[in-house]
């Protein structure tokens, strides 16, 4: 369990808020596409979830690359969680300007940042009972690929 944790959080009235809960260091009110880790700040952990697409996919490795810097070389790990497209290329939604990406487009843009995937893992169990319209959401465990000692990729469902 983490003693403190860093937050992005783009929407100025719910940033307040998460500066008052027991635990969080720093609040960064921006987009993903802006943010930096203050210097010298190394994170063991550093977990994105549901909020990439709203990126391009230059934001999307130029974002990937700045964690990659920021991950702390003696362990640190980055874990992506987010829908996947199942029409069996990217889906852009024209209403919400974001992007669903298939499997194949997280790999390549995780490669092109400096990525390699440990571990993916497809959740289940959630979408039981309601509407078959809902996405695949997929985990991707990620460290960077030139971190020595590196282990095979494993994938998981469950």
């Amino acid at each position: 369990m983490a003693d403190v944790v860093d937050v992005i959080e783009p929407v100025a009235k719910f940033v307040a808020p998460l500066q008052e809960v027991t635990g969080v260091r720093n609040v960064f009110n921006v987009g993903l596409e802006d943010w930096s880790p203050a210097e010298g700040t190394l994170y063991d952990l550093i977990w994105v979830q549901w909020c990439v697409g709203y990126l391009t996919d230059e934001q999307f490795v130029a974002f990937m690359k700045r964690c990659r810097a920021a991950l702390n070389p003696d362990g640190g790990i980055m874990v992506v969680k987010e829908n996947l497209s199942t029409s069996g290329s990217d889906a852009f939604d024209e209403v919400d300007r974001s992007v669903t990406r298939v499997e194949s487009s997280f790999s390549s843009l995780f490669e092109e940042a400096g990525w390699r995937i440990t571990r993916t893992e497809t959740q289940r169990g959630f979408v039981n009972g309601l509407s078959k319209k809902l996405l695949p959401v997929q985990s991707y465990a990620l460290k960077p690929k030139d971190v020595a000692g590196m282990a095979s990729s494993h994938s998981i469902k469950r």
